[in-house]
């Protein structure tokens, strides 16, 4: 299981990072009447704007929080809590490098039918994380008691 888990997360971390290399070199990809496939540069943390110290700080400290609980669901051989923390670690891991190589995220996927449709491979890497946990959290209660 944990090469399964070794070999997804990789495979989605290449998958955003080529994704995010190929908009950057073709900004007007695609577009049609559901979707569009745009460059779209995202200087904000979802939609509030953040001093960029502090907005490092902050993410910073989320992601060392992360890896501290991912740890401590991989000493308790624990797939889900794994699973679900390092799609979030690495969904933000690179969303930060892009933010500390280019001063904004590589945003890319528009879907018109959604209310807050713009976004990358990452961000749907950390709502996959997100979602996990909250099913591990609903299904016993334990998540929160590591």
């Amino acid at each position: 299981m944990k090469k399964f888990l070794v070999f997804l997360n990789l495979g989605l971390l290449i998958l955003d990072r080529l994704s995010k290399r190929l908009i950057l070199s073709s900004p007007d990809l695609y577009q049609s009447s559901l979707i569009e496939l745009k460059l779209f540069k995202n200087p904000n943390l979802y939609f509030i704007s953040f001093n960029s110290n502090l907005l490092y700080f902050f993410i910073g400290t989320v992601l060392l929080l992360l890896f501290f609980l991912f740890f401590r669901g991989w000493q308790k051989k624990d797939f889900l809590l794994m699973t679900g923390f390092s799609l979030i670690i690495l969904g933000g891991l690179s969303n930060f490098f892009d933010r500390i190589i280019f001063g904004y995220v590589i945003d890319w996927i528009r879907v018109f039918f959604l209310p807050i449709s713009i976004f990358n491979i990452a961000d749907l890497m950390i709502i996959g994380g997100i979602i996990i946990l909250v099913a591990k959290f609903f299904k016993n209660d334990s998540l929160f008691l590591l």
